[in-house]
């Protein structure tokens, strides 16, 4: 057994057959070596909408984080973001509070995010996976978090920009990498809560839409199975 065995996290490497398949499909040489999780890991293998933004999202932006997520689960997806405050907890903690299930790639701690009551209910539950390609007790830095979105892209059948920023910040620049290295489908947010980079997000391949209901359209896809939702909970997942 690890060091780690008794937090609940494993270890799984890319030639192991837990290993999700679409991060060696759309990562290529990029896809980490190795992935520590805690939770079920089978959850990384299912169809999900990630949904990304600026840590700093504004009212209208925190509204559009949370409609996705509730779309998304209500339509039988997983939500996939990255645990940071912002839209990435917003996004998780509404895809949990109406019976959603959650995947958490993350760039900070693993030890510490799994040492919270409320994560480890939700693991112990099933209704949550967290992962990270660091070591469990890695702090934040930029560099794991650019790491870290592209796996966010390359996990989800269809990825949410909610609110970037221009030609700068974390948003942007995992948006802009995944765009070019066809890590996934990306959709941006068109409306009141956007940032002043989704227009140009758009410019570059990204899919718009200026309302939550055509998301249904945008995800549909025939080669992506869709599951049924569990029943509703009214928990928190995570605190910022």
């Amino acid at each position: 057994m690890g060091i780690y065995a008794g937090l609940g996290i494993s270890t799984v490497t890319v030639h192991d057959y837990g290993y999700p398949a679409r991060l060696r499909e759309r990562l290529g040489n990029k896809a980490p070596a190795l992935l520590h999780v805690a939770g079920q890991s089978a959850l990384l293998s299912e169809p999900g909408v990630g949904v990304v933004g600026s840590r700093g999202v504004d009212q209208n932006g925190a509204q559009i984080a949370t409609a996705v997520a509730e779309r998304a689960t209500s339509l039988g997806f997983l939500v996939v973001s990255g645990g940071a405050r912002g839209v990435d907890l917003l996004a998780m903690n509404a895809a949990y509070q109406v019976g959603g299930r959650v995947v958490g790639i993350l760039a900070d701690s693993l030890t510490r995010t799994v040492s919270r009551a409320e994560t480890r209910k939700a693991l112990l539950d099933g209704d949550a996976v967290l992962a990270t390609p660091y070591g469990p007790e890695a702090p934040f830095s930029v560099g794991t978090a650019m790491g870290r979105n592209k796996m966010i892209y390359a996990l989800s059948t269809l990825t949410v920009v909610v609110a970037s920023d221009h030609e700068t910040g974390g948003t942007w620049a995992g948006a802009v990498e995944a765009l070019r290295g066809g890590f996934g489908r990306v959709a941006v947010w068109r409306g009141a809560g956007e940032g002043p980079g989704n227009a140009h997000l758009v410019r570059r391949g990204a899919t718009p839409f200026e309302n939550i209901d055509q998301l249904d359209l945008i995800l549909a896809d025939p080669d992506e199975p869709v599951v049924a939702p569990p029943e509703p909970s009214q928990e928190t997942l995570f605190t910022g």
